[in-house]
């Protein structure tokens, strides 16, 4: 159990050092925001863009604030491993900032302005984490817990809770990463 879980903050860490030089640090989270800008064709100075790069300031505070203990700006694996324990499996504070996080994010992949993140614009998000098409169907279906078509910022920071304490394989949280970096085949 306690392997998985350990495996799953150690895949995490990996997707956000996006420069692959051991530490995430505030250009890391600009290229994953630029990922998803470039995912849903939005320029970076447009109102939409601008939205998401703070949303992306946003996520780099709350990371900096609960994982980086040295101050140096720059968050090392062990330093993401403990927070991410004591956050999520322990229940610690970054949970209360994790919520505005996912609903600044939300907002962003709700495209069409209905309130709601349906299929299709998930499938952007997740595609710009690396999941297959097939992958985003499937992950789609496990993450709209209610099957109202849509996914809620519940059902997300639900599936976020999730895929760090649930060491389970089939569960909503553990669809939120590509298999290869969970280290789950299907």
């Amino acid at each position: 159990m306690k392997q998985v879980l350990q495996h799953r903050i150690d895949s995490t860490f990996a997707h956000y050092d996006v420069n692959r030089d051991g530490v995430i640090e505030l250009a890391d989270v600009y290229a994953l925001a630029n990922r998803l800008l470039q995912a849903f064709g939005e320029p970076a100075s447009s109102e939409r863009g601008r939205e998401l790069v703070e949303a992306y300031d946003r996520f780099w505070e709350m990371l900096a604030e609960h994982c980086d203990t040295d101050r140096d700006g720059r968050i090392g694996p062990a330093e993401y491993r403990e927070a991410m324990i004591e956050a999520f499996v322990e229940g610690g504070p970054i949970n209360v900032d994790l919520l505005e996080i996912v609903q600044s994010l939300l907002d962003i992949v709700d495209t069409n302005g209905d309130g709601r993140v349906d299929a299709d614009e998930f499938q952007v998000l997740l595609k710009a984490r690396g999941l297959s098409e097939e992958d985003c169907g499937t992950a789609f279906t496990h993450l709209d817990v209610d099957g109202d078509g849509a996914i809620s910022v519940d059902e997300y920071v639900m599936a976020v809770r999730d895929y760090y304490t649930n060491p389970a394989e089939d569960t909503p949280g553990s669809w939120l990463y590509p298999r290869s970096l969970t280290g789950v085949s299907r």
